[in-house]
C-alpha cells in the first residue's frame, strides 16, 4: 500500500471554470478518492470546485485503498493546488483591508463606500426572524465605534446602506462563512446567521481603523471563511473566580476575532493558598440538588450560566462547560470526604460515579436546563497524576470515561474530554463519539486518537498553556510563525484531515491565588493570544503576511465594542493627560479633554496653591465621567489629610479597585483590587501638604512621595506569606475621588491622571535589553540565553546543569543598584550575582560571599550603586528538580536626583506666597509649580529663569528708601 501512494504527489492542475479536481490514475485493483481538504470552500470532499475571487492554494489529502479490502488503505501526505480565481488583485485596486483574521480573499474595486447620517441597516424581511438580533448589536456596535445611529430597517437596500441577509447559494462557505460586497451599499450575505454576524465584525474592523469618522469602507468583494472548525479558548475559573461580567466580555472579544469556543472550567483544587472561604477546593456553578457543593468564594447562577450561552448565541460563541472528574475534583471530595481522597474520586465508590451523573442530570435535563449548548466537557485528565496505577486501575478508569461519554451522549451533548489514552492504555473499550482536547502528546498523541475514531482539537500544554507566573506569556511572533492547530512540538498532522477540527488555548490559574493575579492580569496575558490564535485558526499561514504587519493590523483592532477589558483611553494631548482638576473652577477639567467631575457632598476651600477640593468622609466623591485606566497609568496629586481618617479611607474608587489613604489597620497608604489587599510602607502625615505620584503598569506598581524624597515599589500584602511573591499591578480607579461609603477626610489639590507611563528618575530604564549575553548552557533551542534580554515576557532562557551561570555585556560602564529576575517556574534558592568592570575580576554585589535566597516570580535584587560592564549570574541550588529559567534578566541603575529642582521649588514658594511682583510672570511660575513633579528635569531651566525674573518685578516694585 505504502509504494502505491509514494508517487502521488499531485494531480492534474486546475483551469478556470473547472468544476471538479480530476485524480490521478492508481495501479490495478486501487482505487483512489479524495480524503481531506484545508479549504472546503474552495474544494469540498465531493471533489466539486467554488471558483475564489482570486487564486487560492487548497492542500489536499488523498486516500487510496485496495478495492477487494477497503479496511487495507492508505493517505497521502499533502497534495498542493492552485485553484484560479475569477480576478486578480492590481495595485490600481483597492488594498486588503488589515483586519484579526486576515481574510481569506478579497478582490479590490476602486474608491470607498461613505456611511452618512442618512444610512440604513436594513435587512431582508424575510431573514427578519434569524437576522434581527445581529443587526441590533451591530446598530450598538458601530454607535459605539463611530457615534453612528443606524436605523435598523426591513426591505430593500439603498445607496450607503449597510444591507443583511442569508443567501443559500452560499452554503458551500459553510455556517461561519459570508461574502461582504461593498459597492454602492455594502451587503453583508450567508447560508446562516453566524456568517451574517462574522461578516458584522469584518466591517466593523475596517471602519474602526477609518479615523477619524469611522465612515468609510474600500470598495471591494470579501470572500471568507474559515480553516479550522474549533478555535477556542479555555478558562480555568475553578482555581479563580472570574466574574460573570468578565465572561460576557470575553463572549464579545473571542467574537470580535471570530473565535467560536468559550470552554469554562467550573472546578478544581489549588495548593499554594486557600481562597477566601479557607478552602483549597472550588466548584463554581449553583447545584440545588447537592445544597453545599457550590463555592463560597465566588459563583454563577443557573440564570446567570444560561443567559452566558444565550449570549455566546447571539455572538457565534459556543460556551461549554466543563465538570472536571474523577481528577482535578476535591470540590466533590470536600462535599462528601466518602467519594475518595486529596483531589481523586474513588471511581468504585458507585456513589461517586452516581453523584456526577447526578450533576450532570441537573444541568442538562428538564425544562429549563442549565447547559443548553450542544458541547459539554468532561474532563478525564490527570487522574491519580504522578502515581504508578495497576492494570486494574487503568481499566476501571477507562471504565467510567466510557460511562460518562455514553451519559452525556443519552442527554444529546457531545462531550469533549482531554486526551490520554497512552497513559491510560488498555482494553476496556471506551466509546469514540466524542472529541478529545489533546494537550499532551506523551499522555495520548493525535494520531492514536484518530486512529481510535475521536475527532481531535490542538491544545498542547508546552505551546498553548498560560500558567500565570509560571508560564506566565505565551510568545505571540513565535505563535504567528511556527503554529498552526495541525502541529505538535513532537507530531505533525497533514492539512486538511477531517478528524482534525482545530485548536484552543488555555489559560490556568494553578498559582494565580496566591501570586495576586488580577482578572486585568489574566487579560494582559490573555488579549495577544486571543489575537494572534484566532489569525491562525481562521487563516492560518500566508506567505504574503509576516509578524511586524500583524502587529500592526493588532494594534488597529484592538478591543471589541463593549468590551473594553484593558481600560484603555486615548487623548488628543501629547503627555497623555487624561484629567487635570485644578479646583480653581469647581471641578472643571483643564486637560482639554472636557472630564469634568461632578462634586458631593465636596466643598472647595484653599489648596497647596489657590484652591483645593475638600472631602468629607462617608459619603463624599467627586463623580468623573470615566471608570478605569489600564496598565501604563500615572496619577498625581497634593494632599493633606486630616488627622481623624479611619481605617480603609478610599482616596480612589471604581468597581476594578480602591486606592486607599489608609490599607484596613495599618495605617499606611494602600491599594485593593478584587480580594487582595496591598499596603507601601508608608503613611501620609497628616495635617500638611505631601505630594504623592503612582505609576503603574504590567510590571506593578511605584509610590514617589514629594518627587524623591521616598520611592517604593509595592510589595506588602496583608495577611499573605512572604514566600507567595505576589504581583503588584493595579489598574487606575478614577470613577470617583473619595467614595460613596467610606471617603477619606481632607483636601487635595492638582489632582493629575496620564494614560501615558512616567518613570519620573530614570530608574526603569533596563540597561541590559538586546545586550550581548553568554551563558553555560541552553536547555533546547529555543531557549537560549538572548530571550532572556529581549524584552518579551513569553520567551525564556533554560539552563541544562544544576549550576550555571549567565552573563551580560552592558556595552559600557553603568552605574547601577538593581537587578530584576522574572523567573519561569525553576527558580533558583540560592544564587549569587557578580559584577565586573573588564569581565575578569568579579565582585559579588552583596558583599564577599553573599548568597541570595530566592522565591521565584519577580524578583528584585537591589545592593548598593556600583559601576559596572558586566553583570553574571551563578546558580548554586535550584528550587525545583529542573535546571534554572528564566523570562527576563534586567539590570538598572538609581536613577536622576531631584536635589537641584527641589531647592527651586522652595524659592518658587517662597516668591509665589509673597504675592508681588509681575501677574504674568507668577501666573508662568505657577504653571510649573501645578505641574510639580511632572517632567521636573525639564523645568529646572525655565524655573530658575522665571524665579530671577519675579524676583526683579518685585524689586522693581517695591519703594526704595532714600
Amino acid at each position: 500500500m505504502e509504494n502505491s501512494t509514494a508517487e502521488i504527489i499531485q494531480i492534474p492542475d486546475i483551469v478556470l471554470g473547472q468544476s471538479e479536481i480530476v485524480l490521478p490514475d492508481v495501479p490495478s485493483g486501487y482505487k483512489v478518492s479524495l480524503y481531506g481538504s484545508d479549504s472546503l470552500p474552495v474544494i469540498d470532499l465531493e471533489g466539486k470546485i467554488h471558483t475564489p475571487l482570486v487564486d487560492v492554494k487548497v492542500n489536499l489529502l488523498l486516500k487510496v485503498e485496495l478495492e477487494d479490502s477497503p479496511d487495507q488503505k492508505v493517505i497521502t501526505r499533502n497534495i498542493a493546488v492552485i485553484v484560479p480565481g475569477l480576478g486578480k488583485q492590481t495595485d490600481e485596486l483597492n488594498e486588503e483591508p488589515g483586519v484579526i483574521p486576515a481574510v481569506r480573499e478579497w478582490l479590490g474595486r476602486t474608491g470607498d463606500l461613505i456611511l452618512a447620517p442618512s444610512s440604513k441597516i436594513v435587512v431582508n424581511p424575510s431573514d427578519k426572524g434569524v437576522l434581527q438580533k445581529t443587526a441590533e448589536i451591530t446598530k450598538e456596535d458601530l454607535k459605539e465605534i463611530g457615534g453612528y445611529h443606524l436605523e435598523v430597517v426591513y426591505g430593500q437596500p439603498n445607496d450607503g446602506d449597510i444591507y443583511l441577509a442569508i443567501d443559500n447559494a452560499l452554503a458551500y462557505l459553510g455556517k461561519e462563512g459570508y461574502v461582504v460586497d461593498t459597492d454602492r451599499h455594502l451587503s453583508i450575505t450567508s447560508a446562516d446567521a453566524a456568517g451574517v454576524f462574522y461578516g458584522t465584525r469584518t466591517v466593523l474592523q475596517i471602519l474602526k481603523q477609518h479615523k477619524p469618522n469611522h465612515n468609510r469602507i474600500p470598495k471591494g468583494l470579501i470572500k471568507d471563511y474559515p480553516k479550522y472548525e474549533i478555535r477556542g479558548f479555555m478558562l480555568d475559573v475553578g482555581r479563580k473566580y472570574y466574574t460573570i461580567d468578565f465572561l460576557r466580555k470575553y463572549v464579545k472579544l473571542m467574537s470580535w476575532y471570530k473565535m467560536n469556543q468559550f470552554q469554562i472550567h467550573l472546578n478544581d483544587v489549588v495548593y499554594l493558598s486557600p481562597f477566601d472561604d479557607g478552602t483549597y477546593a472550588a466548584f463554581r456553578l449553583e447545584s440545588t440538588r447537592y445544597p453545599g457543593l457550590t463555592s463560597s468564594s465566588g459563583s454563577y447562577s443557573k440564570e446567570q450560566f444560561r443567559n452566558l450561552q444565550l449570549l455566546g448565541m447571539d455572538y457565534g460563541i459556543n460556551v461549554i462547560p466543563e465538570i472536571d472528574t474523577p481528577g482535578h475534583s476535591g470540590a466533590f471530595i470536600r462535599y462528601n470526604p466518602s467519594f475518595g481522597s486529596g483531589h481523586n474520586l474513588n471511581i468504585n465508590n458507585q456513589n461517586a460515579v452516581d453523584f456526577v451523573k447526578g450533576l450532570f442530570d441537573e444541568y442538562t435535563e428538564g425544562d429549563h436546563p442549565t447547559f443548553i449548548g450542544p458541547d459539554v466537557h468532561i474532563g478525564m485528565d490527570e487522574y491519580h497524576v504522578g502515581a504508578a496505577l495497576n492494570q486494574e486501575a487503568i481499566e476501571t478508569f477507562r471504565k467510567y470515561m466510557d460511562t460518562m461519554i455514553n451519559h452525556l451522549g443519552s442527554k444529546g451533548k457531545r462531550p469533549y474530554l482531554w486526551g490520554g489514552l497512552t497513559i491510560y492504555s488498555g482494553v476496556t473499550p471506551i466509546s469514540n463519539n466524542a472529541t478529545m482536547d489533546i494537550w499532551s502528546v506523551s499522555d495520548g498523541d493525535p494520531q492514536q486518537a484518530i486512529d481510535l475514531g475521536y475527532d481531535v482539537v490542538n491544545v498542547e500544554g508546552t505551546t498553548t498553556y498560560i500558567v500565570p507566573t509560571m508560564k506566565d506569556y505565551l510568545d505571540a511572533q513565535f505563535l504567528y510563525n511556527d503554529w498552526e492547530p495541525n502541529k505538535w512540538t513532537s507530531v505533525q498532522l497533514p492539512f486538511g484531515h477531517p478528524k482534525l477540527k482545530g485548536g484552543k488555548f488555555a489559560l490556568w490559574n494553578d498559582a494565580s491565588e496566591a501570586r495576586g493575579i488580577s482578572m486585568d492580569d489574566a487579560h494582559d496575558r490573555l488579549f495577544p493570544i486571543v489575537q494572534v490564535m484566532a489569525e491562525k485558526m481562521w487563516t492560518g499561514s500566508r506567505a504574503d503576511k509576516n509578524y511586524d504587519e500583524f502587529a500592526n493590523r493588532a494594534a488597529g483592532v484592538g478591543e471589541a465594542p463593549s468590551a473594553n477589558l484593558s481600560h484603555k483611553l486615548h487623548v488628543e494631548n501629547d503627555n497623555g493627560n487624561v484629567i487635570t482638576y485644578r479646583f480653581e473652577n469647581q471641578f472643571e477639567d483643564s486637560s482639554g479633554n472636557g472630564f469634568n467631575g461632578i462634586g458631593h457632598n465636596v466643598a472647595i476651600t484653599s489648596g497647596k496653591y489657590g484652591k483645593g477640593a475638600r472631602l468629607k468622609g462617608g459619603e463624599s466623591y467627586i463623580q468623573t465621567p470615566l471608570r478605569s485606566l489600564g496598565f501604563g497609568w500615572v496619577v498625581s496629586m497634593w494632599i493633606n489629610p486630616d488627622a481623624d481618617n479611619p481605617d480603609d479611607a478610599i482616596i480612589l474608587e471604581s468597581p476594578e479597585g480602591l486606592l486607599k489613604l489608609t490599607q484596613g489597620n495599618t495605617g499606611k497608604l494602600g491599594f485593593s483590587k478584587e480580594n487582595y489587599h496591598t499596603y507601601f510602607d508608608y503613611q501620609v502625615p497628616a495635617g500638611r501638604w505631601t505630594h504623592l505620584l503612582l505609576t503603574g503598569d504590567k510590571r506593578g506598581t511605584t509610590l514617589y512621595v514629594n518627587g524623591d524624597e521616598y520611592i517604593e515599589q509595592a510589595d506588602k500584602v496583608t495577611g499573605a506569606p512572604v514566600t507567595s511573591r505576589p504581583i503588584q499591578t493595579f489598574v487606575l480607579p478614577i470613577e470617583k475621588i473619595g467614595s460613596t461609603t467610606n471617603s477619606f477626610k481632607g483636601v487635595i489639590d492638582n489632582f493629575m491622571i496620564f494614560n501615558m507611563p512616567i518613570d519620573l528618575l530614570k530608574t526603569n530604564v533596563n540597561f541590559a535589553l538586546n545586550k550581548p549575553v553568554e551563558a553555560s548552557s541552553s536547555a533546547i533551542v529555543n531557549f537560549t540565553p538572548e530571550k532572556a534580554v529581549d524584552g518579551n515576557s513569553g520567551t525564556r532562557w533554560s539552563s541544562v546543569e544544576t549550576n550555571p551561570w549567565f552573563s551580560i555585556d552592558l556595552g559600557e560602564q553603568k552605574a547601577i543598584s538593581r537587578v530584576v529576575i522574572n523567573w519561569e517556574t525553576a527558580f533558583a534558592k540560592r544564587y549569587k550575582i557578580f559584577v565586573s568592570s573588564g569581565g575578569q575580576q568579579w565582585t559579588n554585589v552583596k558583599g564577599d560571599d553573599g548568597i541570595i535566597y530566592g522565591n521565584g516570580g519577580r524578583e528584585a535584587i537591589p545592593f548598593d550603586e556600583i559601576s559596572a560592564r558586566y553583570v553574571k549570574f551563578e546558580g548554586i541550588e535550584s528550587g525545583t528538580i529542573h535546571g534554572y529559567s528564566f523570562f527576563e534578566f534586567e539590570v538598572f541603575g538609581s536613577g536622576k536626583k531631584m536635589d537641584q529642582y527641589h531647592d527651586l521649588i522652595v524659592q518658587a514658594e517662597q516668591l509665589f506666597a509673597l504675592n508681588k511682583g509681575s501677574s504674568s510672570i507668577r501666573g508662568q511660575l505657577l504653571a510649573l509649580l501645578n505641574d510639580f513633579p511632572y517632567n521636573f528635569d525639564h523645568s529646572i531651566i525655565p524655573l530658575r529663569r522665571l524665579i530671577g525674573t519675579l524676583q526683579e518685578s518685585i524689586d522693581e516694585r517695591t519703594p526704595r528708601l532714600s
